[in-house]
């Protein structure tokens, strides 16, 4: 027995009108003088009609009982000017023959004419009141074309009173815009935008614009400073431990052993070294490296750290090299940031894998680090870029900083990040240097 499940109505999104404040303040004076001026115009119209009614119904009425009673006694019917006065019969005009009792009023098209009719019934004859009423019509049509006309003129003066209007209010918010998108330079104390405008809303929110930037300028040099005092601080302690490990390493007693210590402090200190380098750049959002190098040439340096990395895990690492054309020239980044960027994947894969290989593969214009550990899940993959995320196989040490810092990294170099799934098993991350 089949079962029907109803399905949610879908929510309609509600239609947005992409208009500029402007358009829908010149929009709106418009529309309330339209319905304005509309409202007026109809009601004068019918106005006009109602009272023409009333008033030729009561006329025609009055003179139709004083013409009939002179008809019925045989006297001389006293007519006023543009008046007619006829009993049914072969005289009868035929635009009179269809005429309902009571007021009606007709225009004749042939002939430019109209008239105001009073029929009436007595007994079993009808009687008819013409009056001619051409030159009324005519003023009557002219009133209401002025009319008509008139509302016309009020909505294209609305516009243009609305736009001369619209151009003296957004002109303090236009000229408030230019000047907050023209100010990039931070750095320096910003000069006071309030003090351009009146006491008004425009002028409140110039203000809000001052301690907006006067608390970005405020947060840049705090961040300046502490950058730099980084930077000194930690580059002294780190001088010392460099020199102190060479004038051990110099030493002719040391044995074997000992000196492998020595050079994993002083492959430490260059790593540290390396990611002060790269945290200042970010932070700055300027390049202040003067290192570069090409893509082989960090390999080649960086490699047997790499290896040795990867043994000490039970892994193999195997870099595949792509060749190509001999006489192209390689091209040149940022030592210290492409280094970080590949000391971190290489890291990650070797964390990830537990007795397997991991492939460092070299593209043009990019590379791979691909292995064969436990993978990622689909549905984590997204998330694998955030700061402080870490997945449910992810070891015990580190912070979940390495893939955010890659991928902050390649945003500030225009370079680009990949993650799929490696085949069979385990991952990829694809970057393109380009």
């Amino acid at each position: 027995m089949a079962s029907a499940t109803a399905s949610k109505p879908s929510k309609k999104t509600p239609m947005k009108f992409n208009l500029r404040l402007s358009q829908r303040i010149i929009l709106s004076f418009v529309l309330l003088t339209g319905i304005v001026s509309g409202l007026f115009a109809v009601g004068l119209i019918t106005t006009i009609d109602f009272v023409e009614e009333n008033l030729v119904t009561n006329e025609l009425q009055k003179d139709f009982s004083r013409l009939l009673e002179d008809y019925r006694k045989g006297r001389e019917l006293r007519l006023d000017e543009g008046e007619a006065f006829f009993p049914a019969g072969p005289d009868l005009p035929e635009y009179l023959c269809a005429i309902p009792e009571g007021y009606t009023e007709i225009v004749l098209k042939e002939s430019d004419s109209a008239y105001h009719v009073f029929h009436q019934v007595e007994g079993t004859t009808s009687y008819f009141l013409v009056k001619d009423q051409t030159d009324f019509e005519k003023a009557e049509i002219l009133l209401k074309r002025v009319v008509g006309g008139g509302f016309v003129l009020s909505v294209v003066a609305s516009l243009v009173i609305g736009v001369v209007m619209v151009r003296q209010v957004i002109a303090p918010m236009r000229k408030l815009t230019e000047q907050v998108a023209l100010r990039e330079d931070l750095q320096s104390v910003p000069p006071s935008l309030a003090s351009e405008y009146a006491d008004d809303e425009v002028g409140a929110l110039a203000k809000a614009f001052d301690a907006t930037f006067i608390g970005l300028h405020q947060a840049l040099v705090r961040e300046a400073l502490f950058t730099s005092d980084v930077s000194h601080e930690l580059r002294t302690p780190l001088m010392v431990i460099q020199s102190t490990c060479e004038v051990l390493a110099a030493g002719k007693e040391l044995d074997d052993h000992s000196r492998q210590k020595i050079e994993a402090i002083r492959r430490a200190v260059k790593d540290i070294k390396s990611l002060i380098e790269a945290f200042l750049a970010l932070a700055r959002g300027k390049d202040n490296q003067t290192e570069t190098a090409t893509l082989k040439a960090v390999v080649q340096e960086e490699f047997p750290n790499w290896e040795r990395m990867a043994m000490r895990k039970g892994n193999r690492l195997l870099l595949l090299e792509e060749t190509g054309s001999p006489a192209q020239r390689e091209p040149l980044y940022p030592a210290v940031l492409l280094r970080t960027v590949m000391d971190n994947l290489v890291r990650n894969a070797v964390y990830h894998t537990a007795g397997g290989d991991i492939f460092l593969a070299l593209k043009t214009g990019g590379f791979e680090v691909r292995d064969t550990g436990s993978g990622i899940a689909a549905d984590e993959m997204q998330k694998v870029f955030q700061p402080y995320y870490r997945g449910p196989d992810s070891p015990r040490e580190g912070l979940g900083l390495g893939l955010s810092l890659v991928q902050r990294i390649c945003e500030r170099e225009h370079w680009t990040v990949a993650l799929e799934q490696n085949q069979p098993r385990g991952c990829c991350f694809r970057v393109n240097l380009a």
